[in-house]
């Protein structure tokens, strides 16, 4: 059995001569990507592979850090 956050196969692409992606359709729909949509494109710099975030989640993780980051700095529990 395999942990519920362990990563999903959700199809294969082929890299055209121009560099695009066709994304497959379950991870469209895994992600809710639509035409239009825009994604973060990132790297492991341990592991060649890329990761597809939708765009607005990291838009609100930064968005989460940045509210934690401000509340230790507020509160006075900053490590150095």
């Amino acid at each position: 059995m395999q942990p519920a956050d362990f990563p999903k196969i959700l199809g294969t692409a082929t890299l055209n001569d121009k560099g695009q992606l066709v994304i497959p359709v379950e991870a469209r729909n895994s992600l809710g990507l639509e035409a239009g949509s825009k994604v973060v494109i990132m790297t492991s710099s341990s592991k060649p592979a890329l990761i597809i975030v939708k765009a607005d989640h990291i838009e609100a993780i930064i968005q989460d850090l940045t509210k934690a980051l401000d509340n230790e700095v507020t509160d006075g529990n900053t490590q150095k």
